[in-house]
């Protein structure tokens, strides 16, 4: 029997904190055991919700005065709490304030388990994109709070996290994705320091996701080289569905990408002319045309096979597009349209403003 309680005792301060907590607790034992036997029945201190504050008010030597033994026999038990505070209690808070250290300096060095959910995982640490992206996020009233965590490359981060207060980081290696809940994450982009990496990458997340049954949150693969962004996606195609492309280097877009699933193929389609039917053309209204409301004008163009994309504000090689209507909107002569159509449009002013087809003006911008 000695032999199988010493290696309970060697097994319990195997760990730093075991054994002042091991000694607190057998102190607390013995005290309130001496105070129950020695105290006089009407003691406060045998009522074990009192002796529960005196052991902790005088193991911490704060020593109130409210309660204390008045026999001898009792005395000697709060002596006994009051020496295992003195020692074991102040090896516990030490050893309680080294763990928290430790923990702070793990998660500043990104080897910490991180319990966050709903959160955006960043895969690939490039701090200034980085930033930038976060500060497009924060705009979103919806992301203001949403955490973000980035799994760095080993060597991509020397020291700790700089940006703490923005994003967490966990270090790339055998147990990043399950450190960094990648599971329950409503957005993962990954971002390779090349595509075929991005690819790659994309390939080990997929798998991650299929062994932890997770519902597949919205995943992005940045792509570096927008010529190859067909080829890209025909790769993430094999790997899953719904992986969207998106281009890395503007944070407004990656940032409206990752608030809005799906609009990345938009951009997508913008950037490479629309699709393989269609392109972007500039159309200026003729000055004196008329006026019109612009959803009608939207409704009298989608009639000829083409859609409003936006309003200019001039004619000028510099005018400014506004893509969203404003309330009551309208469109006049003088400005410009910017316009989805298979061909340039020909727009015939006349019809739209009620004058004869005689009249029309051509406007081809």
């Amino acid at each position: 029997m000695p032999f199988v309680l010493m290696r309970v005792v060697q097994r319990i301060g195997a760990r730093a904190w075991r054994g002042p907590a091991l000694v607190l607790a057998a102190a607390g034992l013995l005290g309130w055991t001496l105070i129950a036997v020695f105290e006089k029945p009407g003691s406060e201190l045998r009522n074990p919700a009192h002796f529960l504050w005196y052991f902790f008010v005088s193991g911490t030597t704060t020593g109130y005065g409210d309660l204390y033994p008045e026999t001898a026999g009792g005395r000697v038990g709060g002596a006994i709490v009051i020496v295992a505070g003195l020692t074991a209690g102040l090896m516990l808070f030490a050893e309680a304030t080294l763990w928290m250290a430790k923990g702070r300096t793990m998660k500043a060095n990104g080897r910490a388990r991180l319990h966050h959910r709903r959160h955006i995982v960043i895969i690939g640490y490039e701090r200034d994109r980085l930033r930038a992206v976060i500060r497009q996020l924060r705009a979103d009233p919806e992301f203001v709070r949403a955490p973000v965590v980035t799994v760095f490359w080993p060597g991509q981060l020397t020291g700790e996290n700089p940006d703490p207060e923005l994003y967490d980081v966990v270090l790339l290696d055998d147990t990043a994705y399950d450190r960094a809940r990648l599971a329950d994450a409503r957005t993962v982009l990954v971002v390779g320091r090349n595509d075929d990496e991005t690819v790659r990458v994309m390939l080990g997340v997929g798998a991650f996701l299929r062994r932890h049954g997770a519902t597949a949150p919205h995943l992005l693969a940045g792509v570096h080289e927008g010529g190859r962004r067909a080829e890209i996606g025909e790769a993430l195609d094999l790997i899953g569905d719904g992986i969207e492309t998106v281009d890395i280097d503007d944070p407004a877009v990656v940032a409206v990408a990752i608030r809005n699933p799906g609009v990345a193929s938009i951009y997508h389609n913008l950037a490479s002319t629309l699709d393989a039917d269609s392109t972007l053309f500039r159309v200026d209204v003729p000055e004196g045309a008329g006026e019109w409301p612009r959803l009608d004008l939207a409704i009298f163009l989608l009639r000829r096979g083409s859609t409003l994309l936006a309003v200019g504000d001039s004619h000028r090689p510099n005018a400014r597009f506004r893509l969203a209507a404003a309330p009551g909107e309208t469109v006049r002569g003088g400005q410009s349209l910017a316009v989805v159509a298979p061909d340039r449009p020909v727009i015939p002013w006349g019809e739209l403003s009620g004058r004869p087809a005689a009249q029309d003006t051509v406007a081809q911008g």
